[in-house]
């Protein structure tokens, strides 16, 4: 592979202005990650929000950079010294200015991001020149080995903590799985129009703005878009004509399989992505009950409702809390809150900050779920468990503490959205396979 290094014409003063904000910036996402357990796509969308004076270039430069260096602090921690290592994932972030873009070129040489590797590099003055890359990300983290001097072994197995190695699912294709972790899934799109030629005027707008879109062979609401673009500022967004939806949580909704007329309730709706996907399902007949614990992500799912046009949502903040409800649905669903793990592709980091006691404490939480909500669900019924987790833990182990309590229950197989083949009751979809997020689904029926 030869060298792919731009020519860096931006002025001097202009380039060295904007690695102090690369700098400014790493540093806020590394003390809010160990430090305070934030997510990183939050540290830094704050700290741009702050700093008005980073322009469209200087924030897409810098969280290229940061991103890149999450994405493989698994290969980048093993260089460090273990004091220095302990002291950084402590939340201390004392590194100077050159060490930490040391390890910004790193990580964007492995990334395969040669121009900013090479920018980073002659800016802080390291030396000596980058080698000529190799092909793979885990060979070009060696060539870093061997830059920085260091005798550090390194596998694909390195980009995740040890005790997640070891309770990752047993029929996980795990260097799939690792290996996607270092790259970002394309934005998926969620149409809803009301019309052919609504549709039409959509996608003349989507492939207007050069996003490289692209319409899901096997679900037809579903568009990936992988072009850079603010699509939230396109006038088919504003009149409701889609939602951003990951591919992974449209199959959840189609999983569901409401149906007009339905009374479905999403007992955890957060900001309602699932179930403005209900009420279009029901070709806005019937009715969607919203609920969630937090009542300003209910504020924003009353706005998409308002944008989309549709008259069969009703949202309640908390409702049925106790499981015990005055008219019981036709179907649940319960998209619990879990570790996320299954967005980690979207979130480079969170894996360093996730403890096993979580993942037990959050299975704990999920089944009390789920049994409190069993009472919603009509004779008939359906019950849909939903995370975005890969580990069993949260998933099947729950499902079956459930089915056990519950005898009243039972799974209930459905068509898998992407493959068609019939899964019997429970799903787990790889996004390593399919470009998307992780994601677990159970429909189970009430059978009494």
């Amino acid at each position: 592979m030869e060298k792919d290094y731009i020519l860096d014409t931006m002025a001097p003063g202009k380039r060295n202005a904007q690695l102090n904000l690369l700098d400014d910036a790493l540093r806020r996402v590394l003390s809010g990650i160990f430090g305070r357990h934030q997510h990183s796509d939050r540290v830094l969308a704050a700290y741009f929000k702050e700093n008005r004076r980073c322009g469209s270039r200087d924030r897409a430069f810098i969280s290229d950079a940061v991103y890149a260096l999450l994405r493989y602090w698994g290969f980048l921690r093993k260089y460090l010294p273990a004091e220095r290592l302990e002291e950084l994932e402590s939340g201390m972030v004392r590194f100077t200015s050159r060490e930490l873009g040391a390890l910004l070129m790193a990580g964007a040489f492995i990334n395969g991001s040669f121009d900013n590797a090479e920018i980073i590099r002659t800016g802080h003055k390291l030396s000596p020149a980058l080698p000529r890359p190799a092909s793979a990300p885990e060979r070009r983290a060696r060539q870093m080995a061997d830059y920085f001097n260091t005798s550090a072994a390194l596998t694909l197995d390195d980009l995740l903590p040890e005790w997640i190695l070891n309770v990752l699912p047993v029929n996980l294709d795990r260097s799939v799985f690792i290996s996607a972790l270092a790259q970002r899934p394309p934005i998926y799109l969620r149409t809803q129009c009301v019309s052919n030629e609504v549709h039409s005027a959509m996608m003349e707008e989507l492939n207007a703005i050069n996003g490289d879109i692209t319409p899901h062979p096997q679900i037809s609401a579903a568009i990936a878009v992988r072009a850079k673009t603010n699509l939230y500022s396109l006038e088919s967004y504003r009149n409701g004509c889609f939602e951003i939806q990951d591919l992974a949580s449209q199959c959840v909704g189609l999983i569901c399989d409401a149906r007009p007329g339905n009374r479905w309730l999403d007992a955890c709706a957060g900001a309602g992505g699932k179930t403005l996907q209900l009420a279009q399902m029901m070709k806005r007949k019937g009715n969607v009950t919203a609920s969630d614990l937090r009542a300003y992500k209910l504020e924003d799912l009353r706005r998409r409702a308002r944008r989309a046009g549709f008259p069969n949502i009703t949202v309640k903040e908390n409702i049925a809390a106790s499981g015990r409800v005055k008219h019981p649905f036709d179907g649940v669903l319960v998209d619990a809150p879990c570790s996320c793990s299954g967005v980690w592709r979207r979130n480079p980091g969170a894996q360093w900050i996730l403890t096993e006691r979580e993942v037990a404490e959050l299975a704990a939480q999920q089944l009390e779920i789920l049994n409190t909500y069993a009472g919603a669900v009509r004779s008939g019924g359906i019950l849909v468990y939903a995370t975005c987790s890969v580990f069993d833990a949260e998933n099947g182990d729950v499902v079956r503490a459930f089915l056990a309590a519950h005898p009243e229950f039972k799974l209930d197989p459905f068509t898998d959205p992407l493959t068609g083949n019939i899964a019997p009751g429970m799903l787990r979809i790889d996004g390593g396979n399919y470009d998307c997020d992780t994601l677990f689904a159970a429909r189970m029926i009430k059978v009494e």
